[in-house]
This record gives C-alpha cells, structure tokens and sequence, in this order.
C-alpha cells in the first residue's frame, strides 16, 4: 500500500490516499475532547470504519443529523447548535465532521459559528466530498428554496481523504461525484479528462490515483484564491445552469444529486463555450457524449424554462444584474466572469431538452 499524501498550504493541511485515517490520529492526540457530527446513512455505515482504523480514538459525544439535500436547512443548522449546547462544546474542543458534501456543508457552518468557532476537521465519506465538497473552505445552508444561498469561507484544520469509506458508497453518490471529477478535466486536467473519456464511472476499478489527482486540482486552485475572488471562479463550470436545475427539482417531488445537476448544467454551459468561444464542434460533441453515457438526461420541457431563469437569478455569480458565467475555451482551459445574455441561456436550455446537433 502508497503511503498517503501529504498536502500542506498556508491554511489547511490535506491527507490523501490509502491510510489517510490511521496518519491522521497524530493531529487528534492534542485535543481533550473529540466530538463527531455525521448523518444518519454515516453512523451506520462510515462511523464503525472509522472506529476500526482509531481503535484507541476517545469519541465524548456525538451528533447525528438526518441525511439528504433537502435537509441542508436552518432548522437541521439549529438543531446542531442545540446540540453542541447541550453537550457543552467549547473553543478548545475539536469537532470531526464525518460525511458527504451536505454534511461538512452544514457541519462546517455551525462549528464556524458556534462560540465564534469551535476547531474542526473534515473527513469525507463520498467521492463528492472528497474532490470537492470538503475542499476549499465553503460552509453554507440551502435557503429559501435556493441552493447554497447563506453559508460562509472557514477553513477546516485538515481534511482526511481516504477511499476506504467508498466501499460503502451507493452507485448514485458515485455518480454524483463523477461530476465533479469530469468537471476537473474539462476547466484545467487535460490529462484527466483523456484519461477518463470514453469511460463510464461503473467500469473504473481504482479510483486512489483519480481522487488524488482532482483532488490536488482543486487544492491547486483554492490555495491562490481562497475567497473566489479570481481563478477559483473557473471552478463553477456547470454550476450555473447546474444550481438552478438543482433547486427546481430540490422543489419538487423528484429531487435530484447535486452531480447529476452539474452534468446537465456542463453540457448547457459547453454549448454556451462553443457559441462564444472557439471551443470546436468535436469538442461540444465528446463533452456532450461522455456526460450521456454516465448520466441519464432531465425531462423537463420549455414550459419550465422560465422558472429555471428565475431561480437563476439568486445566482451568487451575479453582478449588477448580470449572469456571470465560467466557460471553456477549449478541454483543459477555463475563464471565469463571461457575461451572458438571457436568451443565450434560454437556448442552451432548448439546446439540452432537444438533444440538438451542435452546428457551430
């Protein structure tokens, strides 16, 4: 077995690769009391893991929240800070944040805020979490209907990455990570995405070298720009289209995996690329190709375009009334900050649902 890597930046240090749970222990040993916040689906299938590989780990409480998107609200936030109370957190306290991105989102924020902020470190249980969610220091809530809409930038002290916590991951949650590491290739990995093309995320048997490689890809980008002020804004290719699509079925009966969003929303902002930029046909085609075999397509018509415009507009890319967008110039190179009109995206929308040819 590869000994886990070890990243260290200005902010947060990262442990990654097989092993990462057992080097981790040495950051534990100073803290007098060890609390756990983690999720119902966590408890029963992570937890025991992570009890076999620290044995002698002094766990004084725990914290156990209900799973799923839908329960990223004020009222699960609140809950948690009820508990933290009740079970007398303080500063000097360290709080392990055991689960996937909606998870450390929600666990990350009310740590933050507790007492002003109480020390915590990320361990993610899902491939989501691992190249991305638990990376980089964004905490928040879903709001008012709207994904990610209050939360804030707090670092964790670690994030622990160990693939181990995969064999307990359902085919779904390996979906909507895929995503995310698709997305990797296609803003700044060239070589990812070659390596990966063609493929579908079911036929990959060892994932170690991909988590590692997206992993340090978006490590690579948040240490320059931790507070998405430049660079890091690259980051949110898909997400745009992928957020809205993501609330309009977070608000219906369907709700869908923040990946399976972000593929749709890829495939609407890769023809917005291939309109604006030189971004060539063939490569709009095998984007296109390689997202439809790895994800089935969304069902909605033209008559929901309208309200997937309007959740758009709660968008935090946007500035003085306009949609920023992060496009691709080509496989492998991103921009961030492109301005694009209404009817651009209404079009991207059509150009999704009607499985249109790309004709540029």
């Amino acid at each position: 077995m590869n000994l886990p890597l070890l990243v260290e930046t200005e902010a947060v240090s990262y442990v990654i690769g097989d092993g990462a749970i057992e080097k981790s222990f040495s950051r534990l040993d100073e803290f007098n009391r060890i609390f756990i916040i983690m999720d119902d689906n966590v408890e029963e299938h992570c937890l025991p893991v992570l009890k076999q590989k620290l044995p002698s780990l002094n766990i004084s409480g725990t914290i156990t929240i209900i799973s799923g998107e839908e329960n990223k609200s004020i009222h699960q936030l609140i809950y948690i800070w009820n508990e933290l109370t009740r079970l007398n957190i303080g500063r000097d306290d360290l709080i392990l944040n055991l689960g996937g991105g909606v998870l450390t989102d929600i666990a990350g924020m009310a740590a933050a805020t507790f007492k002003r902020g109480v020390q915590f470190i990320n361990y993610p249980t899902t491939l989501l979490g691992m190249v991305d969610a638990a990376i980089g220091g964004k905490t928040g809530i879903d709001f008012s209907r709207f994904k990610n809409q209050v939360g804030l930038f707090i670092n964790p002290a670690c994030v622990i990455i160990d693939p181990i916590f995969l064999k307990t991951l359902e085919k779904l949650h390996w979906q909507s990570g895929f995503a995310e590491v698709l997305k990797y290739g296609l803003i700044m990995d060239r070589e990812l995405w070659q390596k990966l093309e063609g493929k579908n995320y079911l036929e990959i048997n060892d994932w170690s070298p991909i988590i590692s490689k997206a992993a340090k890809d978006k490590i690579d980008i948040v240490r320059f720009d931790s507070l998405e002020k430049g660079i890091r804004k690259n980051l949110n290719f898909g997400h745009t289209i992928g957020h809205a699509l993501e609330s309009f079925y977070l608000n219906s009966e369907n709700p869908v995996t923040h990946g399976k969003a972000v593929a749709a929303g890829m495939i609407c902002e890769g023809w917005i690329s291939s309109k604006v930029f030189d971004l060539e046909c063939k490569s709009l085609e095998s984007i296109v190709k390689m997202i439809d075999h790895n994800f089935k397509r969304f069902s909605f018509g033209k008559e929901d375009i309208s309200q997937i415009m309007e959740l758009m507009k709660q968008d935090k890319k946007i500035r003085d009334n306009k949609q920023k967008f992060s496009l691709l110039r080509k496989i492998g190179k991103a921009v961030h900050d492109v301005e694009i009109e209404d009817k651009m995206i209404i079009e991207s929308l059509e150009f999704y649902i009607n499985r249109k040819k790309c004709n540029n």
